[in-house]
């Protein structure tokens, strides 16, 4: 899996698909998070959230991982033109669940639009990967996709993610063919749920879960 080649058309991409509703999704839950210091943000991107971060969080240290080089580098640019201090944003280039995390390091792990690139049993390793880096009392950000219950907005829901698979399959040899949902495996870890958040007719959630 490489967002490499999409890292030059990533942001305009997200524009013109869903606007601003999937920054909107990654700051929703913001006042839950402002006392957290050690923060892992895992499959940063291009870094739209780091903007935020610079702003809302100037005491935060933040270490920013991805499998892309590309998208780091533009996460990087985007902390600096954002006001982010060097010395506050570590970026790290590698794949989970390969990475190796510091143990217990970290307050708060951030997962926005991430889980959703991983087919099982693969996510469950990465979920466990991630939670031995965070703290005792760790939370746990998370901004991503969903299929409603029932009626039009659950139909419309899976059509809009079969394409989305359908895309990055191609485009980037993901390796997950559809949605599995985290919150199971979140729980198995210790995090129980604090505040949940929905969007576009159920299709997008945020949440904030705690050990």
């Amino acid at each position: 899996m490489s967002f490499d080649r999409l890292a030059p058309y990533y942001r305009w991409m997200e524009f013109v698909l869903a606007g601003e509703k999937l920054q909107r999704c990654r700051l929703a839950c913001l006042e839950e998070i402002r006392d957290c210091r050690d923060i892992l943000v895992a499959g940063v991107g291009p870094g739209r959230f780091l903007q935020a971060c610079a702003r809302e969080l100037p005491e935060a240290r933040i270490v920013c991982l991805d499998a892309s080089q590309s998208m780091l580098e533009r996460a990087q640019a985007r902390w600096r033109k954002a006001g982010g201090k060097p010395e506050q944003a570590n970026f790290v280039h590698a794949t989970l669940p390969e990475w190796q995390p510091p143990s217990a390091a970290f307050d708060l792990i951030v997962t926005h639009f991430f889980l959703d690139c991983f087919p099982e049993p693969m996510l469950s390793r990465v979920i466990a990967r991630l939670a031995l880096a965070a703290r005792a009392d760790a939370r746990w950000l998370v901004s991503d996709f969903q299929i409603p219950t029932s009626g039009l907005a659950r139909l419309r829901a899976r059509t809009v993610l079969a394409m989305a698979y359908a895309f990055f399959k191609l485009a980037t040899r993901l390796p997950a063919s559809g949605l599995i949902a985290p919150a199971v495996l979140l729980e198995r870890q210790g995090f129980r749920l604090l505040r949940r958040r929905t969007f576009d007719y159920g299709l997008l959630y945020s949440e904030v879960r705690q050990r």
